[in-house]
């Protein structure tokens, strides 16, 4: 595809690098020539130095032909104008980085009038990301598929747990499991595993199946931890305030503690259900004596990645079951990623990652219409593919899945048929109209129909 991206800062250079991978044709426009020519010199792209909301510009770079254009510059109202210029101009899709809440609303009703596929929230989406993990303890992330109806959720085994040599053949027989487990991260090595793949501790596993049957598996596998019912959170910004509003429905008790009294009393107003208290997260006496040892969940938002780490770690020590702390530094993301810290969110990647699914489900449905979403997981290592089964599909459908030939590395995780998700068996068919969820390494599958052996 023709992407044209506005803005070369982080999100930018990173989404650079990312899509040209793919090999789609890259533009980039920033107004700072330092910043084009570090671009142009690092990648295969096209750089253009100006205003990516002007007419001329986007005629300049030839927006009237893209396939998308993506506004990541660090003002809203820049990337707003800047897709509905180009939308103007006939860009097939566009995509706005928007940060400032009060354009919420608005946007949801000028949506179609400034022309945006889609916006995206950095603080909100991190929100929401959090959000889900603390509903799900257990795991170290949570996504979300066929509207919900289906869930992929990643959890790492721990030491003694019944789970440790069993064979993926025996998991129904031993322990009643009946989801499925699609994918497994071991020593950096990943795995499309078989029903002979032995679990060894320490294994991340990647599990597919409707969120209530997820639930029951991780209880009778004993991985579940009890509901969060407490919460304790550091930095009063704009996460922790998405954060609070998604988690008020869920009866949690929310406290707060952040350095600035201006931005704690604002924010006790603005959350009168929670309690905002002022003070400083490094300081671990004060951490103590507001119950850090009591909450079943401890968050770190403020804005210095090693003071959200210290506490975070702090929080470990204290036997504190669930902790999340938000990195913004990709070598620290790094570093603590899935070792001392399991659960890290950061909004840029975040960002990224919800831009990325975008452009990837709609590259896949530029050649096949069937595609519904589709993620990478593990690294990007893995992909997870969500399509519509058609009636056209005669070699695929009405047939048991013990009778298709599949291409090595790829795997049949999830059926959703009338509402319902279904982890399919040998005897189960993919039927027309179905969503079918598939998980691969190392396969290009642009189409329901490329999981078949040739």
């Amino acid at each position: 595809m023709k992407i044209i991206i506005v803005g070369g800062g982080s999100v930018g250079i990173s989404l650079v690098g990312q899509l040209q991978n793919e090999g789609h044709d890259i533009t980039v426009i920033d107004s700072s020539s330092r910043v084009i020519e570090q671009i142009s010199n690092t990648y295969d792209v096209i750089g253009y130095v100006g205003n990516g909301a002007t007419l001329d510009v986007l005629r300049s770079v030839g927006v009237e032909s893209c396939d998308l254009l993506i506004a990541t510059a660090d003002s809203d109202e820049l990337n707003l104008l800047c897709c509905l210029a180009s939308h103007k101009l006939g860009a097939k899709h566009t995509i706005a980085r928007v940060r400032n809440p009060e354009y919420a609303g608005q946007l949801y009703e000028l949506k179609d009038d400034f022309g945006l596929s889609m916006t995206i929230n950095p603080e909100r989406a991190a929100a929401a990301e959090i959000a889900r993990v603390l509903r799900f303890p257990s795991a170290t992330s949570v996504e979300i598929f066929a509207r919900g109806r289906a869930e992929l959720v990643s959890c790492r085994v721990p030491s003694g747990n019944v789970l440790v040599g069993m064979r993926l053949s025996e998991l129904f027989a031993k322990l009643g499991i009946t989801v499925l487990i699609c994918a497994a991260e071991r020593g950096g090595e990943v795995f499309i595993p078989g029903g002979n793949f032995v679990i060894n501790e320490g294994d991340n596993l990647y599990i597919t199946g409707a969120p209530r049957d997820i639930a029951k598996a991780f209880k009778k596998a004993g991985l579940y931890s009890k509901t969060v019912k407490s919460v304790m959170i550091t930095g009063a910004g704009t996460i922790t305030h998405y954060l609070a509003d998604e988690l008020s429905g869920y009866n949690i008790d929310i406290k707060i503690i952040e350095k600035d009294k201006n931005r704690a009393e604002a924010m006790a107003k603005t959350l009168p259900k929670a309690v905002v208290l002022h003070g400083d997260a490094s300081d671990h006496e004060l951490l103590s004596e507001e119950g850090i040892e009591k909450t079943d969940a401890f968050v770190a938002l403020t804005g210095l990645d090693e003071g959200n780490i210290l506490s975070a770690l702090y929080a470990k020590r204290k036997d504190v079951h669930k902790v999340i702390v938000k990195v913004t530094s990709d070598n620290l993301f790094s570093m603590f990623k899935g070792k001392e810290l399991e659960t890290i969110v950061s909004p840029k990647l975040v960002t990224i990652n919800e831009i990325l699914r975008y452009v990837r489900a709609l590259a896949a449905s530029d050649s096949d219409k069937n595609v519904l979403s589709l993620y990478k997981i593990v690294g990007g290592k893995v992909e997870v593919l969500e399509f519509e089964a058609g009636e056209d599909m005669t070699e695929l459908v009405n047939t048991p899945l013990s009778v298709l030939k599949l291409k090595k590395n790829v795997l049949v995780a999830c059926i959703v048929r009338n509402g319902k998700a279904l982890v399919p068996k040998g005897s189960d068919s993919i039927m027309p109209g179905d969503s079918v969820l598939v998980v691969t390494a190392n396969q290009r599958i642009v189409s329901l129909e490329d999981i078949l052996a040739e």
